[in-house]
């Protein structure tokens, strides 16, 4: 079971509104539009949304043609989450003064946020015509651009935002964020360094820079960074579960666990990190607590075909065999691209013997992903299956090649290769595998008989006692090792073994 953490950049967001001048207001007086609205600007600085709003409504009560309240409240719904009416706001505003250049740009930061790539564009192009040389209109129009695909016009207006303010950070974060995109890591790293130098409090770039590093394998490097994002800000749901996976990648499963579950906290509906949650229980050999961590996924988000497939996966080795199956084919019918989906479907059915749906699943979820080793592996199983030794060789050569780390390929090659009469291969791709897997009770078995083939008895029974230990109900070793003990005229012990 694998997973991917995705990257996620920020949008420069243009606080600069424009407060009228404050007026004194008797005790007698009633405050007017013009105060009402810095009162609001006061609440917004300090975080008071609500309060803001409230004001900003009574400004705009004694004087609807007040473009600077219309957008200060748009600034305000913004911030609320609410793009829709912060939309509506900057409208009025625009329709009041029709060269408020700030509102389009603004107007432009909430149509990105709704999706509306197009409109932002749009908005940002207006406020170029009213002011050319806005180093923000360039920097959100790359970032819609950047949303569209366009890496090349992205970044071409990130690098007009920074000749026009060198010492925004914002552009030298998103600039980083196409970067990577583009594959052009080494760049991405300098431009986030640029960043965090500029405003040592951006926690967006400390959160880029890590998934960055953990592109080069940087593990160590990736992890302070996650640390700093969340030192700065101690709510940053994404970065506690891309901390987290940082943590299960270095087996750290209870660090990991410990940080989808603040993650959690902070996002109760978090459906990923539920799901990351239960891998590392996996992992953690706990199926129970990954079975309620996957269970949980899926009704926090009942379109989560990865969560259904993984515990579609727990369900399996559990021997729920119907559920594993639904689940499945729950994942299936929501991604039919899930590739761990079609795999653990096929594993079920090779097991109850319907040998040409396992097949077909399996070649399905390589055509779906090439680089699926598992399936490619259990493949070579099928075709071993069926005396096509040499299909079953190339098969798991595929999957080594792609994953020279996978040991379970290993072990089928290797019965493939013995069963072709080529005991010596046999025997390193055996070896192979337990070098990567000492737990393999398989690969002992199967080692095992091959040196049986050469009249290698002891090495034999030595394996055959250890594929015992590992798996003491494993009784087709049993049944192994009481005939190499037969051949090697232990009568007693092969009868002892067998009854």
């Amino acid at each position: 079971m694998l997973f991917r953490r995705a990257a996620v950049a920020a949008l420069a967001l243009v606080l600069a509104y424009s407060l009228s001048s404050s007026r004194t207001a008797s005790a007698a007086t009633s405050p007017d539009a013009s105060s009402l609205n810095t009162s609001g600007s006061d609440k917004y600085a300090k975080g008071d949304l609500e309060g803001a709003i409230s004001d900003y409504d009574k400004a705009i009560a004694l004087n609807p043609k007040l473009a600077k309240a219309y957008y200060n409240r748009g600034l305000a719904k913004y911030d609320q989450g609410s793009y829709t009416e912060a939309i509506a706001d900057y409208d009025k505003a625009i329709e009041i003064n029709p060269k408020y250049e700030d509102a389009y740009v603004n107007r432009g930061l909430a149509k990105d946020s709704n999706d509306d790539l197009d409109g932002a564009i749009a908005d940002d192009n207006a406020a170029l015509k009213l002011d050319p040389k806005d180093p923000y209109a360039y920097n959100n129009r790359g970032w819609a651009m950047y949303r569209k695909g366009d890496l090349d016009a992205a970044i071409k207006d990130y690098d007009v935002a920074i000749k026009l303010n060198a010492n925004l950070a914002q552009p030298y974060n998103d600039r980083g964020v196409a970067e990577r995109e583009r594959g052009e890591v080494d760049k991405a790293l300098a431009d986030y360094a640029k960043a965090i130098e500029l405003d040592p409090n951006d926690d967006q770039a400390y959160f880029n820079r890590a998934i960055t590093l953990d592109d080069k394998d940087d593990l160590n490097g990736a992890l302070a960074d996650y640390d700093q994002a969340i030192r700065i800000n101690p709510k940053y749901t994404e970065a506690y579960i891309n901390r987290g996976g940082i943590k299960a990648e270095k087996e750290d499963w209870d660090g990991a666990i410990a940080d989808y579950k603040k993650a959690i906290e902070l996002d109760p509906k978090n459906a990923t990190a539920y799901n990351e949650s239960g891998l590392s229980w996996y992992h953690k050999g706990e199926n129970n607590a990954a079975l309620i961590a996957y269970t949980k996924a899926v009704e926090v988000d009942p379109h989560y075909a990865t969560a259904f497939a993984n515990r579609g996966n727990i369900r399996k080795a559990q021997g729920k065999l119907t559920e594993a199956l639904s689940d499945y084919s729950q994942a299936l019918s929501m991604d039919p691209k899930c590739a761990g989906a079609y795999n653990g479907r096929g594993v079920i059915r090779q097991s109850q013997g319907n040998l040409a749906a396992a097949k077909s699943d399996y070649e399905q979820a390589v055509k779906v992903d090439k680089r699926c080793v598992e399936a490619l592996s259990n493949l070579s199983s099928l075709y071993e299956a069926q005396g096509d030794w040499a299909k079953a060789i190339e098969l798991a050569t595929q999957a080594i090649t792609l994953s020279p780390s996978y040991a379970l390929a290993y072990n089928n090659r290797g019965v493939a290769e013995f069963h072709k009469g080529d005991v010596a291969a046999a025997l390193a791709d055996y070896d192979r595998a337990l070098e990567l897997d000492p737990n393999d009770e398989h690969a002992y078995n199967n080692r095992a008989l091959a040196l049986q083939s050469k009249g290698d008895y002891e090495g034999a029974l030595a394996d055959f006692d250890l594929a015992l230990q590992i798996n003491p109900q494993f009784t087709t070793a049993v049944h192994n090792r009481a005939w190499a003990k037969w051949y090697e005229g232990d009568v007693w012990g092969a009868i002892s073994d067998l009854w």
